[in-house]
């Protein structure tokens, strides 16, 4: 195990084969007893060498932690000098339930400084609580991640504890900017599903074709009104939430 992390991140460091008892005796136990405290969990994970595999009773144990906690693993760091491992994480990691990234072992510090990060959001959320319109920018180049959902919920969350309603969400994005994993999808269809029916209207300002898309498909699905403007109709865009 690796000591001295936050009490948000579960550490180890492999140097051997994998047994049942690893996870029996130091990791399961270690998990469960963090989700007591912390919602979600962050994962450090260096090998040495070369991977030596796992026991069959380890291979259980692996699923059994993996997907009894699924929901509750944030971001992933595995750091190796193992090639095969590095691709394959880059060809399966936008299917992890988190986001999970691979680095060479004299990247240790950045791998060790990314899980350990603490505001995470990469978003811009701006509430104007008089009006009750709440104002998202995605960043063009970096995708949405679970974070960000998770950030956006709370505020929207916060702001229905005294409203009945929030009266308009504006999105501002020049680009759609894409999920980081298929978790952030699962996330944000989650945080639609359950915020749609407390919102009044939606305005897209974007010139993304995914902002015709919303504008034609999810319109008649939801119970939000949902409209499209161009990127440069932020303030048109603005006074239709209002009205």
């Amino acid at each position: 195990m690796i000591e001295g992390l936050p009490d948000h991140v579960v550490g180890i460091r492999i140097n051997d084969k994998l047994r049942a008892e690893d996870y029996e005796r130091q990791l399961i136990p270690l998990v469960n007893d963090k989700l007591e405290r912390q919602h979600k969990l962050d994962l450090l994970c260096c090998i040495e060498g070369e991977w030596k595999g796992m026991e069959a009773g380890a291979v259980w144990q692996d699923l059994r932690l993996g997907l009894g906690k699924i929901g509750h693993w944030a971001r992933m760091a595995i750091v190796s000098d193992i090639k095969w491992l590095e691709n394959a994480i880059k060809l399966f990691g936008l299917f992890s339930p988190g986001e999970l990234r691979h680095f060479d072992s004299n990247n240790y510090a950045a791998a060790e400084a990314w899980v350990c990060e603490r505001e995470r959001e990469r978003i811009g959320i701006a509430l104007d609580a008089g009006v009750g319109v709440l104002v998202l920018e995605p960043a063009a180049d970096q995708a949405l991640s679970e974070d960000d959902f998770e950030a956006v919920g709370k505020v929207i969350g916060d702001y229905l504890k005294d409203h009945a309603r929030l009266r308009g969400v504006l999105i501002h994005s020049r680009k759609f900017p894409g999920w980081q994993s298929v978790g952030a999808l699962f996330a944000h269809l989650k945080f639609v599903n359950t915020v749609h029916d407390k919102i009044g209207k939606i305005a897209l300002v974007t010139d993304s074709p995914m902002g015709t898309f919303a504008d034609h498909v999810l319109d008649p699905l939801m119970l939000a009104k949902v409209r499209k403007f161009d990127y440069g109709e932020r303030d048109q865009a603005m006074s239709w939430l209002q009205d």
